[in-house]
C-alpha cells in the first residue's frame, strides 16, 4: 500500500512538471507574438533633389508711396471740412474750405485794378502814337514827346503790375480751397472747424496713398553679397525680381511685388542697404508702417535637397528625422536646414541625396525600438515652383 502510494505520488509531480513546461512554452510563445506585434510597421522616404528658385527672408515694413501733410497755406477762419475721417479720397478732391470772403473782394479788386491799368495804358499809347506826329512836324516839343513816351512806358509797368496783383490773388484765393493731392486714404482731424488757422498752423489732416504700396527692407553687406552671388539681383535685360510678402497672422499676400529698387551704396550709421518692392493693394490689405516678412525669389532655378516638413522633428539639438538602421533599429538623424520651401525643409548639411527616412507611425517612435519595415516610398516629387 505505501509502495502504491510512492508511486502515485510521483506520477503526479511528473504531471505537474510537465503542465509547468507546457505552461512556460505557451508563455513565451504568447510573449513573441505580442512583442512581434507591437513591432511598429514603417515605412520609408528618401531624400531627393528638387529644382526650385531659391528664396530668403527678411523683415520689411510696408510704407506708402506718397504721405502728405494738408497745411494752410493762407491766413483764415477754417470754415469747412468736406470729408469723414478714415475716407479713401481723390486726387483733386475737395478737402478744406478757409473763409474765401476777404480773398474773393482782394480777387475782384486786382481785376478791377488791371481794367483801369489797361485803360491808362489805352489812353497814353493813344497820346503817345499823335504826339510822334506833331514832333515830326514841329507842332510839339521834343520834351513834350519824351514826356509822352514816360507817360505810356509807366502805364505799360503798371498793367504789368496789375497782372502780377491779379495772379497773387487768384493764388491766394485758391488757396481758401484745400484739395487732395493724390488719391489715398485720410487720417484723423488735427484742427477742428471754426478755429483761425494760419501758415504756421501746422497739419490739418494727413492723406497716404495706398494703391501700389511699397514694402522696404534692409541687407547688411554680407547678405547683399549672398543676394548677388544667388542671382536675387538682376543683371540688365534680365525679368525683375519677384517678392512676396507674409503678413503678421503669417498668410501670405496673395499678390507677388516686384523688386524695383535698391540703394546704391551701404549706410555707414546702419552698416545695411535698403530694398524696395512694389505690390498692387486694391483692397488695401497692407496697411502703412505695418511689419511683415519679405520673401524674395532668385530669378533662377537651383538644386537642392528636401525632406517633407511633415516627417521632420525638433528637439534641443535641432531638426531630425527617424531612419531605420541595417539592424531596423530607430535611430534620429540631425540635419541643417537652409528654410523651407512650399512643404519642405531645404536641407544645408547632415542629409544626402538617396538617404532613406522613416515616413509614417512617428508617433510611436523612440530611438532604438525595433521596426518592421513595410517598403521604401520615395517622398519628394520633381516640381518646381
Amino acid at each position: 500500500m505505501k509502495k502504491i502510494l510512492i508511486i502515485t505520488s510521483a506520477v503526479i509531480l511528473v504531471l505537474i512538471g510537465i503542465r509547468f513546461s507546457i505552461t512556460k512554452v505557451g508563455e513565451i510563445q504568447r510573449a513573441k507574438a505580442l512583442a512581434l506585434s507591437s513591432t511598429p510597421t514603417v515605412e520609408l522616404g528618401e531624400v531627393e533633389e528638387k529644382e526650385i528658385y531659391k528664396s530668403i527672408e527678411i523683415p520689411g515694413r510696408v510704407q506708402s508711396m506718397d504721405k502728405v501733410d494738408l497745411v494752410a497755406r493762407i491766413d483764415g477762419y477754417l470754415q469747412k471740412k468736406h470729408f469723414k475721417e478714415g475716407d479713401f479720397v481723390k486726387k483733386g478732391q475737395l478737402l478744406f474750405t478757409i473763409e474765401p470772403a476777404q480773398y474773393l473782394n482782394n480777387l475782384n479788386k486786382a481785376k478791377a485794378d488791371l481794367e483801369n491799368a489797361k485803360a491808362v495804358l489805352y489812353k497814353a499809347t493813344r497820346d503817345y502814337d499823335r504826339g510822334a506826329e506833331l514832333v515830326k512836324k514841329d507842332f510839339i516839343s521834343k520834351s513834350t514827346y519824351d514826356g509822352l513816351k514816360a507817360d505810356k512806358d509807366a502805364a505799360s509797368a503798371a498793367v504789368k503790375s496789375a497782372n502780377a496783383q491779379l495772379a497773387e490773388a487768384k493764388r491766394n484765393y485758391s488757396y481758401t480751397s484745400i484739395k487732395s493731392p493724390v488719391d489715398g486714404k485720410i487720417g484723423s482731424l488735427q484742427i477742428q472747424e471754426g478755429n483761425y488757422v494760419t501758415i504756421s498752423s501746422g497739419t490739418l489732416a494727413t492723406v497716404i496713398k495706398t494703391n501700389p504700396i511699397y514694402v522696404k527692407y534692409s541687407v547688411d553687406s554680407k547678405q547683399f553679397s549672398e543676394l548677388r552671388n544667388l542671382n536675387f539681383i538682376p543683371k540688365k535685360g534680365e525679368k525683375p525680381i519677384k517678392v512676396d510678402v507674409i503678413l503678421p497672422n503669417g498668410n501670405v499676400y496673395p499678390i507677388k511685388g516686384i523688386q524695383d529698387f535698391w540703394d546704391n551704396q551701404i549706410s555707414t550709421s546702419t552698416g545695411t542697404m535698403d530694398f524696395r518692392a512694389t505690390f498692387e493693394n486694391n483692397d488695401h490689405v497692407l496697411i502703412p508702417g505695418d511689419f511683415v516678412k519679405v520673401k524674395v525669389y532668385s530669378n533662377q532655378k537651383n538644386n537642392v535637397l528636401v525632406v517633407p516638413q511633415e516627417v521632420v522633428l525638433q528637439d534641443s539639438k535641432g531638426r531630425y528625422v527617424y531612419i531605420a538602421d541595417e539592424k531596423n533599429n530607430v535611430q534620429t538623424k540631425y540635419f541643417k536646414d537652409a528654410g523651407q520651401y512650399e512643404n519642405y525643409w531645404i536641407i544645408k548639411e547632415g542629409l544626402k541625396k538617396g538617404d532613406k527616412f522613416i515616413t509614417t507611425n512617428l508617433t510611436k517612435l523612440v530611438p532604438k525600438m525595433s521596426v518592421k519595415v513595410e517598403q521604401n516610398k520615395g517622398s519628394a516629387e520633381k516640381t518646381t515652383k
